[in-house]
């Protein structure tokens, strides 16, 4: 009779439950996002084990819903179920900016489902169930997404401006448009990777991270004046903000041979801008904001192509500003912006002591299933580590580093 009372109240218990939905970041890289599911109604911790076992012996798994659809149609996103003390928690791995921005802006339609009932196998050797529908129910509008668990989570991939420059872009130039009479193969890239060099005992929140940075342009034509690398090991971002930073960089900047190549240390102020137009048309596009960079740099150049009295080496320095914003246009195209302007203070690189101009101009149109854009580039001007005049046109193939390595690895 007692054991019967018992079960009894633990029903009723659990009839009445309230839960609660708590979303955290896990950091280490790359990071997840936790939802832990707390206030079940029951009074002893959750057998890991047993309930873990039970859970996916049944096939069971939780997803993401709004308006009765499947919310991530991202094959690379990876969901995982714990059982923790007397929680559940629910481990989304693989979201890209796009995706946690949808979780975002549709919150309030948003609810966890499992595939049905979960059983709960608890210490003292009795169940309980979470009933499926109870947990749609009560779920739904609590799974919120808050900036600064935006700022966490992307502050581990390098932050915002990593996720607006973390891009691969193959193309070729057309036999036409070719300074080698043959039609040339060509690779823009630009990469962000944060690392830290902080000690263990250090407080995860204390430890500012130290980006890696490399961004260029090399072709199958090793002499275009377009080409360039640069490679800073070692970025620093002095304000530590998230919509503006102020960064410190040492590295090499050159043209692809490195016959004009020098080391450089780079000091800028980077801000995130609001976004000046609206090409969406209510589409239910990610709007990355354009970002704005202005600063100087001094270098000290090792090898240059300059000829006669100019041949010697410079230390010299230089003021820039450059702009990239990428403008999703209606469901499927972009149009891709970038633009730099400089002056450097060397009267044998820049000898008319002029302002220099390089832009590009770039279309790109989705291709369905696939983390690519086909991209139409125009670019033209003057490169800073040659100051050479020169203007390309390519075709090609446009993707982010996370969604290529995302496609990658499910293969």
């Amino acid at each position: 009779m007692k054991k019967l009372i018992v079960i009894l109240l633990l029903v009723c218990a659990q009839a009445q439950a309230q839960y609660t939905f708590k979303t955290v970041v896990d950091t280490p890289n790359p990071p997840k996002i936790n939802v832990l599911i707390g206030d079940l109604g029951i009074n002893s911790n959750i057998n890991q084990l047993a309930t873990l076992l039970a859970f996916d012996k049944s096939e069971n798994s939780f997803a993401f819903y709004a308006n009765g659809k499947e919310l991530f149609q991202n094959p690379d996103i990876s969901v995982k179920t714990r059982f923790q003390n007397q929680n559940i928690q629910v481990e989304i791995s693989g979201l890209s900016k796009y995706e946690l921005v949808l979780l975002q802006n549709t919150k309030s339609n948003v609810y966890l489902s499992p595939k049905s009932d979960i059983i709960l196998t608890l210490n003292g050797g009795t169940t309980a169930t979470i009933e499926k529908a109870d947990l749609e129910t009560q779920s739904l509008g609590k799974i919120s997404i808050d900036k600064s668990i935006m700022d966490m989570y992307f502050s581990a991939f390098g932050g915002d401006y990593a996720y607006a420059n973390n891009s691969f872009n193959w193309s070729f130039t057309p036999k036409s448009e070719s300074d080698i009479d043959n039609m040339e193969l060509n690779a823009d890239f630009s990469f962000h990777q944060s690392y830290s060099l902080g000690s263990g005992k250090a407080k995860k929140s204390d430890a500012k991270p130290i980006v890696f940075y490399a961004k260029g342009r090399v072709s199958t034509n090793a002499k275009d004046s377009l080409n360039y690398l640069y490679v800073y090991p070692v970025n620093f971002n002095i304000s530590g903000e998230s919509d503006a930073q102020i960064m410190a960089r040492l590295g090499v900047e050159g043209n692809q041979t490195f016959t004009s190549g020098r080391v450089a240390f780079n000091f800028s102020y980077e801000k995130l801008i609001s976004n000046l137009v609206n090409l969406t048309y209510g589409s239910n596009r990610l709007r990355l904001k354009p970002v704005l960079n202005v600063g100087g740099k001094i270098y000290n150049e090792f090898e240059n192509m300059r000829m006669g009295a100019e041949s010697e080496n410079e230390f010299s320095g230089q003021v820039y500003a450059n702009l990239y914003y990428n403008i999703p246009v209606f469901d499927n195209y972009s149009l891709i912006l970038e633009s730099n302007a400089y002056y450097d203070f060397s009267e044998s690189i820049n000898p008319d002591q002029k302002i220099k101009l390089n832009y590009s101009i770039a279309l790109g149109v989705e291709l369905p299933k696939t983390p690519f854009k086909t991209l139409f580039k125009y670019k033209d001007g003057q490169v800073d580590v040659n100051n050479l005049d020169d203007s390309n046109l390519t075709i090609g193939l446009l993707t982010d580093f996370e969604s290529l390595i995302g496609a990658t690895k499910k293969k």
